[in-house]
């Protein structure tokens, strides 16, 4: 018998991530039996602190905003049904380093973004990684010497292309540096690639028109929201 896997998606700073889960989750769960139900974007939709609910760059700075975070996105989670779900994930790169924070709070094990991305690059040699600025640390901690990731260089003409994103309205200047990025990584030989940045599925696919930074031939390409996914369906496989 197949059974109805129940997913909680929270935690995930924007309408669009939980959007792309569930476009990717699509994919990857195709013929499988799920119901995903996704909580508003934490901390709103304004992306502006509230009492009780600090933006991510508080609970860094700050140990009891940072337990105001937990308690704020377990009750995310709760609120969609999390309690009772099969499945609780978080779609976010920028909460990857919350999840034990938020597993003790809402009482129940998240399927970890962290162990997805090891599990899927465990036998790559050399992996490029485009990541936001604060997540650095993160990825030389989840894949330690094989992860190559923006230089100096690289890196300032992607935090000018983020300024000048604010200005434009979109997202083609991040994906034409994103493209160059993936372009000088492929002539020196790194054809596997992680896309790690909140941008990423507007950088990923053809139907953003701009950069196109995922469709660069000879190299494999993914985002995190690719890769949960499939994670994610791994396990719906063995509830079913």
């Amino acid at each position: 018998m197949t059974h109805d896997v129940k997913i909680a998606a929270f935690g995930a700073l924007n309408a669009d991530s939980y959007d792309e889960f569930a476009a990717r989750l699509a994919d990857a769960a195709k013929g499988m039996t799920y119901t995903l139900q996704s909580a508003s974007p934490y901390p709103n939709t304004q992306a502006v602190s509230e009492p009780g609910r600090p933006l991510r760059g508080e609970a860094l700075q700050d140990e009891a905003k940072k337990q105001e975070l937990f308690t704020a996105v377990a009750g995310d989670g709760l609120a969609i049904g999390a309690g009772d779900a099969q499945l609780l994930v978080m779609p976010c790169m920028s909460m990857i380093g919350f999840h034990d924070g938020v597993e003790k709070a809402i009482g129940r094990r998240i399927l970890r973004l962290s162990d997805a991305l090891v599990a899927q690059y465990k036998d790559t040699t050399q992996l490029g990684v485009i990541h936001m600025r604060p997540a650095k640390q993160r990825i030389v901690e989840l894949f330690g010497a094989k992860a190559v990731t923006p230089d100096d260089a690289q890196a300032a003409k992607l935090l000018a292309a983020e300024e000048e994103l604010k200005r434009v309205g979109n997202s083609s200047p991040v994906e034409a540096v994103m493209r160059e990025i993936v372009e000088d990584w492929k002539a020196k030989g790194i054809t596997q690639i992680l896309f790690a940045r909140a941008d990423a599925p507007k950088a990923k696919h053809a139907f953003s028109g701009h950069g196109n930074a995922g469709l660069v031939s000879g190299v494999a390409i993914l985002s995190y929201f690719d890769i949960l996914a499939a994670y994610t369906a791994q396990e719906i496989a063995k509830l079913s």
